[in-house]
């Protein structure tokens, strides 16, 4: 049976092979058209977009002519310290003050165009401290030399040589020149009130004796330094004002006690005068009624004679300066009362 089976397989197997390659190629109709492959559509050219062109930066913006105007007043700065007295009085701090500032030109001159305004401006605040502390410094020797103290001034002077910046600087140097021109207002104040107050008295004097008729020329300049004394109180240059009214006052009691002594020593000599003529009116009256003169005498004018030209004597009043009346001879009779009232706020605060 197996055999019968496996004959039939092959008897398959070759009729399969023969059939496949005998069949016929078909032949195309005549109305066939060929088919035709499609076209691939080709890729679209790439175009390629120019690269957008860089944005310059815009320049860098040019700070050199701010740098030279804020270096001309570090300059103006600098001369005013000189002027108040840095060199006298603070040479350790204007030479590190220079240093620094040499410091920053240098950097200016390496980069001229950038922004040194933070620098610059700190050379200018340490100038312009240096110089309100010097002026602080001179007040606290016209202090020192009326005997006058304030230990928080004194120590606002020290705080401010150990001061490392310029705000530190200038917060301890105003510190110091506030307390010390309150001090010097209360007590120089008073004492230029004090000789304010005498100077008037001795023009008073003066005038009694007519000073400005005997001496014009001195009672005039007298007059003239007491109203320079008055300007100098409305200014508060209260140390101008006090030496001022001293040498005014000096003055009318020179012109005073010279012309009273004058004028006394004149009297003296009149009243010897007057008792010479007594003597010889009585001598005359005893030779009268001895050998009495008739008829007219060589040498004796008649009674009715005219000696000396007549003079018309100038009010001698109108010599007196008057040097209470003007706009500042009052203001600063006014300021004789915040005179008194800053000494009694300052003893209030010692105290």
């Amino acid at each position: 049976m197996k055999k019968v089976i496996l004959a039939l397989l092959s008897a398959v197997a070759i009729f399969a092979f023969i059939s496949c390659g005998s069949t016929p190629t078909a032949e195309p109709q005549g109305n066939t058209k060929p088919v035709e492959k499609p076209k691939q559509e080709e890729p679209a050219p790439v175009v390629e977009e120019p690269s957008p062109e860089p944005i310059p930066e815009p320049p860098a913006e040019n700070f050199s002519k701010a740098n030279e105007a804020l270096l001309s007043q570090a300059d103006s700065a600098r001369q005013k310290a000189i002027d108040a007295g840095a060199e006298k009085y603070f040479p350790a701090v204007l030479a590190a003050d220079d240093t620094f500032y040499d410091e920053v030109k240098s950097e200016i001159a390496a980069n001229p165009n950038a922004d040194h305004s933070e620098k610059i401006k700190e050379v200018i605040t340490r100038y312009e401290a240096l110089a309100t502390a010097s002026l602080a410094k001179e007040m606290k020797e016209k202090a020192d030399e009326l005997g006058l103290s304030d230990e928080a001034a004194a120590n606002a002077l020290t705080d401010f040589e150990n001061s490392e910046n310029g705000s530190d600087q200038k917060a301890n140097a105003e510190k110091a020149l506030s307390a010390y021109s309150k001090l010097l207002l209360a007590h120089l104040g008073a004492m230029a009130k004090s000789e304010r107050a005498a100077a008037l008295e001795a023009k008073k004097n003066a005038d009694s004796v007519k000073a400005g008729v005997a001496k014009k020329a001195e009672y005039t300049e007298a007059s003239n330094t007491f109203k320079k004394a008055d300007s100098n109180y409305v200014a508060k240059d209260l140390e101008g004002a006090y030496k001022g009214y001293r040498t005014a006052k000096n003055t009318f009691t020179n012109l005073y006690e010279t012309i009273a002594a004058k004028r006394a020593e004149a009297q003296a000599a009149i009243e010897r005068a007057k008792k010479r003529v007594a003597e010889a009116e009585s001598y005359t009256v005893e030779a009268d009624s001895i050998a009495p003169l008739t008829g007219e005498v060589a040498g004796i004018e008649k009674e009715d004679a005219v000696l000396l030209e007549e003079d018309n004597f100038a009010n001698p009043d109108d010599a007196i300066i008057d040097v209470e009346d003007s706009a500042e001879a009052k203001t600063a009779a006014a300021i004789d009362g915040a005179v008194n009232a800053a000494v009694n706020a300052l003893e209030g605060d010692a105290k």
